[in-house]
């Protein structure tokens, strides 16, 4: 009886180890039976020679050894489901990441703005300025040459008028020295009705310069035989006074009235020479702001002034440097200083005041 068994058991033994090779052999495979199937069992596997070994865990995880006699391990399903948890966090705070990193480079960029925003005012500005700086150059520098055109003008003016006073001075006393015969030959010299004006609506004072339509007639040559001082000059008439005219700059340089060619006071004013200094110094010492006397009388050389006009003292500086006015009064009438010999009352000189 135990030699038959022995044989029996022996056999159910191989053939019970051949069903499970068959079974992890189909399980490995896919079978229902393998520990890779949803239900298979857990189990432990070896394969000789160059084939491996793996441990199957109970949970279905397995470590296999790879065909070259390495050993590889696999870790259970329950161990790789935190390498997914932590990848799928990651993966959901990468945009959380970049809503921060926005959100800490919005005021830089913020701030670049509002710099390159006050850079632009600050270039703005600062070309308004230099353009602002360039018109007031602009405006000044035409401004200055206004001013320098209008200052060189009233010097040019200036100048004139104390040519003509000089020439006017020098004029007055060659023709205070002339004898009566003389006077009468210059009167008779001059044609009163080919050069009379009549319609004069503009100062024709000595030293005033006239309009240019002003038809001037020329002096006859006859004049220049005993009284030289009138070439180059032409002259118009106005009533009874002859007016002297530089014909280039229509400027009057003498003016001859009525009373010239009976006598009168004219050898008093051949004793007043001033010098275009002394005129200046004149025009200096008499305020502009000085009374004006209001005479309604034709200031000419020699005529008389009222004797209810009141005659004034020059000052006692301008004395000092023109001592030949001691003896001399004067009034202001109008744009004009009117120098008076005190004696008589006759107008000795008359100066424009500009």
């Amino acid at each position: 009886m135990k030699g038959l068994f022995l044989p029996v058991l022996v056999g159910l033994a191989f053939l019970g180890s051949a069903g499970v090779a068959l079974a992890q052999g189909h399980g490995r495979h896919g079978g229902p039976g393998g520990g890779g199937g949803p239900g298979g069992g857990g189990g432990v596997r070896s394969f000789g020679g160059s084939g491996g070994g793996a441990m199957r865990s109970p949970g279905g995880g397995a470590m296999h050894a790879p065909r070259g006699g390495g050993a590889q391990m696999h870790a259970p399903r329950s161990y790789q489901a935190p390498r997914a948890y932590h990848e799928r966090s990651r993966r959901a705070e990468r945009p959380q990441q970049r809503s921060q990193r926005l959100r800490h480079a919005e005021p830089r960029r913020l701030d670049q703005k509002r710099q390159l925003h006050q850079n632009r005012q600050l270039r703005a500005q600062h070309q308004l300025r230099q353009t602002r700086e360039a018109e007031r150059n602009r405006a000044l520098s035409t401004g200055q040459k206004a001013v320098a055109g209008q200052q060189g003008r009233q010097a040019s003016e200036r100048g004139l008028e104390q040519r003509v006073a000089a020439r006017h001075n020098e004029i007055q006393q060659a023709r205070s020295k002339l004898g009566t015969q003389d006077r009468e030959r210059l009167h008779r010299a001059f044609n009163y009705d080919r050069a009379r004006l009549t319609r004069v609506n503009f100062d024709h004072h000595v030293g005033r310069r006239i309009p240019r339509h002003v038809r001037l007639v020329a002096i006859p040559a006859a004049v220049f035989a005993f009284f030289p001082y009138y070439r180059d000059y032409s002259y118009f008439v106005v009533e009874d006074e002859i007016c002297i005219v530089d014909p280039r700059t229509y400027v009057i340089v003498d003016v001859i009235d009525q009373g010239y060619w009976g006598g009168g006071p004219q050898q008093q004013v051949a004793g007043l020479q001033l010098s275009e200094r002394e005129i200046a110094l004149i025009r200096d010492s008499v305020s502009p702001d000085f009374p004006d006397a209001g005479l309604q009388l034709r200031l000419a050389l020699g005529a008389e002034i009222p004797d209810n006009v009141q005659l004034h003292q020059f000052a006692p500086l301008l004395l000092d440097q023109v001592a030949q006015l001691r003896e001399y009064r004067f009034l202001v009438s109008g744009d004009q200083i009117v120098i008076v010999q005190p004696n008589d009352r006759s107008i000795a000189l008359v100066i424009d005041r500009r």
